[in-house]
């Protein structure tokens, strides 16, 4: 760690080399492979005809000119092939370029001095292989497109060659006229010519290959090596490896020496960063977009603003995240730039990725918020104090006897500064500022237990395990105060971007903007704690074994047969299942949002769409999740043949519910919202599935209705094109009343009722004669569903008052009760006749009227 610059390691692909051992083989054979396997028999009379044993069978004399006429174009284009630019040239420069910087490595670092070297270092050397191993499979692939039709023209010209061979040596070119006979003479003297020029080539690009593979096999060996002297380190970072600090601080190589190493490894890492930004990855040119797209932005939104703020007076003040990202445009460009770099390019060079840490010191202090600062005070400068102190003293200190007293010193002025931390008041700040506050002092206590322990580790004489603590205390607060700002940065630009007129205009803005901007934030925080924590984790030396132990533990499972599960393949598929899931809500929330209300659409062709988008965006979702998992989605025609068995037998409803509800989001015959009758059921449909459909009762119950059975059933849709509903009333007037009064009356109580439709026009008619009243009919009609028990209940209000005010009566009614037995107690008020007038029989009826 002593020999470095930069102590910022990102996890590598461990598992790459497992990847490499075949590609040795077909640098020995893969130019030849066509010539070990024999020419497919076809009926075209120019194929090279085989034997069982193998041998060229003769060309028949029918046949002969044809063949002649293909091989000559063959001999023709095998010549211009050797004509042009040879390629070997041209990849010998490339492979040259990758084995310049593979000697330089290999001379400063051996097997032997391996053990030697910080972990650090080993760190850096792992990507330098890695970086290697990229440059030599893409040089691989061009050489595989560049020298294969070489061999490709070889190899078919000895077949055509033994062809010809074996025509001449069965006597079929004595049967040949002279001419035709010479003709052929000369091809095969062209044939012996062309492959003596190919076989020189071929030798060259033999040689070129051959050098190839050792340049391979040495990449692969030592980045092997390095990886096990990298574990080697971890295994060892819990033993001792200097005296107690009682006894001396250890031994020194000398300063002399030391200062030769670190200047051998940094010409090392500086041939590797140039030879890193000359590849020019798909990442870098990503990162350069980002990086020139990012600046025009950042000025046009801090040009807007300040117009914006002098328009309005500055009246409403912005938050401070947003005053921040926009006050300082360069220092946000900066941060976020540098985070780019760190994200985009986690296996660059460990001194650019040191070196866009730096830069960022001071944009970190200016774009943290004003909240931020006032809730955790001078933390955060001592945080970015602390780590450019501590890559200061790696820079200047390279003696290792040296190095163990500046890092004693180091861990103590740290130790110090926590405890004074945890010390100091609390002070009086919002709600986040206060959760902040809780926070940070919860991580305060236990980077005093790292630091503590990273102290003791040094008196004790375990160096490597107290740089390893301290070095990662240091360096994941400043991470975490680079994310931090880096997230408010983001937050900000965001803010201001959708604050623009031309976008906050727009009706989805309007509707969704605070959620958009709630989203946005929980997605920045989980991303930016995700990658604390990797970072956190490795700069403690703890992310390689835990992708170990995972990788094991993922890698646990059952093979039988054909059928293999894992256990990682299972988080897989649920994983990207709950991400298919959560898009496909997130597509038929939208969709349902903004399709309703567009004008140009029939009603319910909106949802239709969302609700189809959200099961096909789901099922393609869960396709790729099995095939993520390592399930052939191929092997799905078993389901579909299966379940083809299964509707046979017993799931004809299902078929059937699914069936009718792609029916009815194509032909809406309802829509949600619509105020239905079905199956007994009255009442607002709710949500319109695949397999059923749910409809919410007037009385509060969500009844399921499968879907079959609303399209096979009687169906009626109150609301299909419109709300209106009309209301039916009978009225009954006494006897002797005066109809044209009557109507009247019921004319002007319907005009005085808020709600009835004036079209189509309300009508107030006799409609009856019945035994004991006068029968009106009242029918009106009212715009709205949802106000029809009011209208009905206040136009009838209205009627009965206004046929009380008018004198007009509402005839109860009329029933004769006949009572042949009367009780002695109800004969006086019933006015009962004599009972000398009951003797000698029953009572007559007594009759009373209602």
């Amino acid at each position: 760690m002593r020999y470095l610059l930069f102590l910022a390691p990102r996890l590598r692909r461990s598992l790459a080399w497992a990847a490499v051992a075949p590609c040795i083989l077909w640098l020995v054979s893969g130019f030849y492979a066509h010539a070990a396997t024999p020419a497919p028999s076809v009926s075209h009379p120019t194929a090279a005809a085989t034997s069982d044993t193998g041998a060229a069978k003769p060309i028949s004399v029918q046949d002969v000119l044809a063949c002649a006429t293909e091989d000559q174009q063959r001999v023709d284009q095998a010549k211009r092939l050797v004509a042009a630019p040879d390629p070997t040239n041209r990849l010998q420069r490339g492979l040259d370029d990758i084995a310049r910087p593979v000697d330089a490595k290999v001379q400063n670092t051996t097997a032997g001095t391996l053990p030697e070297l910080p972990v650090m270092r080993l760190e850096s050397l792992a990507r330098h292989w890695d970086f290697d191993s990229r440059r030599f499979d893409r040089w691989q692939a061009q050489a595989r497109r560049a020298l294969a039709p070489y061999a490709d023209s070889a190899v078919q010209l000895a077949q055509r060659r033994a062809a010809w061979s074996a025509t001449r040596a069965a006597g079929v070119l004595g049967e040949l006229p002279p001419a035709l006979s010479g003709r052929i003479d000369t091809l095969i003297a062209q044939i012996d010519e062309t492959q003596k020029l190919l076989g020189a080539e071929l030798e060259r690009q033999n040689a070129l290959m051959q050098r190839a593979s050792d340049l391979q096999a040495r990449i692969q060996t030592n980045g092997n090596e390095v990886a096990a002297a990298i574990d080697d380190q971890d295994r060892r970072l819990l033993h001792l490896d200097a005296p107690p600090l009682w006894q001396g601080l250890g031994s020194s190589a000398g300063y002399q020496a030391a200062v030769d190493a670190m200047e051998r490894g940094m010409l090392v890492e500086q041939q590797y960063a140039v030879d890193y930004h000359a590849a020019g990855s798909g990442n870098q040119q990503a990162l350069r977009v980002i990086q020139l797209a990012l600046l025009p932005l950042v000025l046009w939104l801090v040009m807007r603003s300040r117009h914006a703020r002098a328009s309005a007076g500055e009246t409403e003040r912005e938050p401070d995240r947003v005053t921040r990202a926009l006050r300082r445009p360069v220092s946000a460009w900066l941060l976020l730039s540098m985070l780019a770099v760190i994200g985009l390019e986690p296996d660059a060079p460990l001194l650019v990725q040191e070196a866009a840490m730096l830069i960022a010191l001071v944009p970190v202090l200016r774009l943290l918020p004003s909240a931020t600062l006032q809730a955790l005070g001078i933390w955060p400068y001592i945080a970015v104090a602390l780590y450019g102190l501590d890559r200061l003293g790696v820079a200047l200190v390279a003696d290792a006897a040296l190095y163990r007293l500046f890092l004693l010193a180091l861990n103590v002025l740290a130790l110090v500064l926590t405890v004074g931390m945890l010390r100091r008041p609390r002070l009086d700040a919002h709600a986040h500022g206060r959760s902040l506050q809780r926070v940070t002092r919860s991580m305060a206590w236990v980077v005093l237990v790292l630091l503590a322990v990273a102290l003791v580790s040094n008196v004790l004489g375990n160096v490597s395990l107290a740089g390893t603590l301290t070095s990662g205390v240091i360096d994941s607060g400043y991470m975490a105060l680079l994310l931090y700002a880096g997230v408010a940065a983001c937050l900000g630009i965001f803010r201001a971007l959708l604050g623009q007129p031309e976008i906050a205009s727009a009706r989805f803005i309007r509707q969704h903007g605070p959620t958009l901007q709630a989203g946005f934030a929980r997605l920045l925080m989980l991303g930016a704690s995700f990658g604390w924590l990797v970072y956190t984790m490795d700069r403690l030396r703890l992310l390689r074994p835990s992708y170990e132990v995972g990788a094991t533990v993922l890698a646990f499972g059952i093979d039988v047969g054909e059928v293999s599960i894992h256990l990682g393949d299972v988080l897989v598929f649920i994983v990207s299942a709950w991400l298919a899931f959560w898009v496909a809500r997130a597509v038929q929330r939208l969709l349902r949002d903004e399709l309703p209300n567009h004008g140009g659409l029939p009603r319910g062709v909106g949802n239709s769409i969302a609700s189809l988008s959200y099961y096909g965006v789901l099922i393609v979702g869960l396709l790729v999740a099995l095939s993520a998992a390592g399930f052939k989605v191929s092997q799905l025609t078993l389901v579909f043949g299966a379940l083809g068995v299964g509707i046979g037998f017993g799931l004809q409803n299902v078929v059937n519910n699914f069936v009718s509800g792609l029916v009815l989001m194509v032909e809406r015959p309802i829509q949600p919202g619509d105020v239905v009758e079905t199956a007994g059921t009255t009442g607002s449909v709710r949500d319109i599935g695949l397999r059923a459909t749910i409809i919410r009762s007037f009385d509060g119950a969500d009844v399921v209705v499968p879907n079959g059975l609303l399209l096979s059933g009687n169906l009626t849709n109150w609301t299909m094109f419109d709300r209106s509903r009309r209301i039916e009333l009978t009225v009954g007037v006494a006897y002797g009343s005066d109809p044209v009064r009557v109507l009247g009356v019921l004319n002007g109580a319907i005009q005085a009722t808020a709600g009835v439709a004036a079209h189509p026009a309300p009508a107030a008619l006799l409609n009856d004669c019945n035994d004991s009243a006068l029968s009106f009919v009242v029918r009106v009609w009212t715009n709205d569903l949802s106000d029809l028990g009011n209208v009905r209940g206040e136009l009838l209000a209205r009627i009965l008052a206004s046929l009380d005010a008018a004198g007009i009566s509402v005839p109860y009614k009329q029933m004769d009760v006949h009572l042949r037995t009367v009780p002695e107690s109800m004969r006086a008020p019933l006015g009962s006749p004599p009972p000398d007038r009951m003797q000698g029989g029953d009572a007559p009826p007594i009759v009373a009227r209602d």
